[in-house]
């Protein structure tokens, strides 16, 4: 029992003065700890204080424990009993919120494994763990997958809710290296670019927190909970396909292009691509590459993209104009051909890959 380990400890530490006697009265008027065990059973009316006797409500947290007794035939009775009073408050206070914090994490381990569990996803237990958590339900997220080298400290990763803004993080520590947070986003910060500041600001703060030397990878905004995994499994996807460095953020909404395109098997369309293969066997791969990134990052806008490629606007219209001859497609006017571009563009990237390592003549 909480208040039995706290009461006890409590004395060990006063006892250095017996001058008094410490205990703890129940709603039964009956002395159930006390550091005179001689005491304990003892019936004592705690309405009725005097100068040898004062009393005090423990209440911590809207959780009653009894009455504080403390007794002596000392004048400095009234200042001393205060002071015993004022130090049980603090130490079951923080007793309490160790223990809530606890609770917590555990309870957020349990949510995480139920999220992440698409094939079975339990709507009615996610939302029943979400309640006991006081987590709303309502608020989009985005998943932050931290990873360190060399370990977490579990302390700093258990204290994380003390944090102000984490406060309605859904969190779990997968294992010794990596952490994950699904971060709630205000509705300020829910677009693919206002969010940005908002999710660099939080990562900021947890390196504050003594979480530095890690990665940071940030998935997809979502708004159902069912959809929170997708968010992790985007992280998963920048952890396996692009570069990062220590201490930076990583994000999805950066790599959208180079995400979808991955999931178009070469294979399957190498023989429909083969013919625009001959085709551009004399253009600059890489180049053509480079610029289909800058548009497709700045939807099709050519002055944007060309600012991007340090380019004069008509320089990038002239570049089109040759893919468009090359490869008998219609980039700045069609749909189909903007799509067509960014296909044909990874088609020839991924079969020079296979050249330099020797797959293919």
């Amino acid at each position: 029992m909480l208040i039995g380990e706290v009461f006890e400890e409590f004395i060990n530490v006063v006892q250095e003065n017996n001058r008094y006697t410490i205990g703890l009265v129940n709603d039964n008027m009956t002395v159930t700890l006390c550091s005179n065990k001689a005491e304990i059973g003892r019936q004592i009316d705690v309405n009725r204080p005097d100068k040898h006797n004062a009393f005090f409500e423990v209440r911590v947290k809207g959780q009653d424990f009894g009455f504080l007794w403390v007794s002596g035939n000392d004048e400095n009775l009234p200042m001393i009993s205060k002071l015993l009073n004022e130090s049980l408050t603090v130490r079951l206070m923080y007793e309490i919120n160790q223990k809530t914090l606890n609770q917590k994490v555990t309870k957020d381990d349990e949510l995480v494994k139920y999220i992440l569990n698409t094939e079975n996803f339990d709507m009615n237990h996610v939302l029943s763990l979400l309640d006991e958590l006081e987590i709303d339900k309502n608020k989009p997220r985005v998943a932050i997958y931290v990873v360190h080298n060399e370990g977490f400290n579990t302390k700093d990763v258990m204290r994380l809710k003390m944090k102000p803004d984490s406060k309605e993080i859904i969190y779990s520590l997968l294992n010794s290296k990596c952490l994950l947070i699904f971060k709630d986003l205000p509705e300020t910060c829910q677009s693919s670019t206002d969010f940005k500041p908002f999710i660099r600001d939080y990562i900021r703060s947890l390196r504050e927190w003594e979480m530095t030397d890690c990665y940071y990878f940030v998935g997809s905004i979502q708004k159902k909970l069912r959809q929170y995994a997708i968010s992790y499994q985007n992280c998963l996807w920048l952890k396996n396909h692009v570069t990062y460095e220590k201490d930076v953020p990583v994000f999805f909404s950066d790599y959208l292009y180079d995400y979808f395109l991955s999931k178009v098997a070469v294979d399957d369309i190498r023989d429909v691509f083969d013919y625009y293969r001959e085709c551009g066997k004399g253009v600059d791969i890489e180049e053509m590459v480079d610029i289909c990134d800058k548009l497709f990052v700045n939807d099709f806008n050519l002055t944007q993209a060309a600012d991007d490629l340090f380019l004069h606007k008509n320089t990038l219209i002239y570049k089109l104009k040759k893919y468009e001859e090359v490869f008998q497609i219609d980039v700045r006017g069609s749909f189909q051909g903007k799509v067509l571009l960014m296909l044909i563009s990874y088609a020839l990237r991924e079969y020079q890959k296979r050249v330099q390592v020797g797959d293919e003549a």
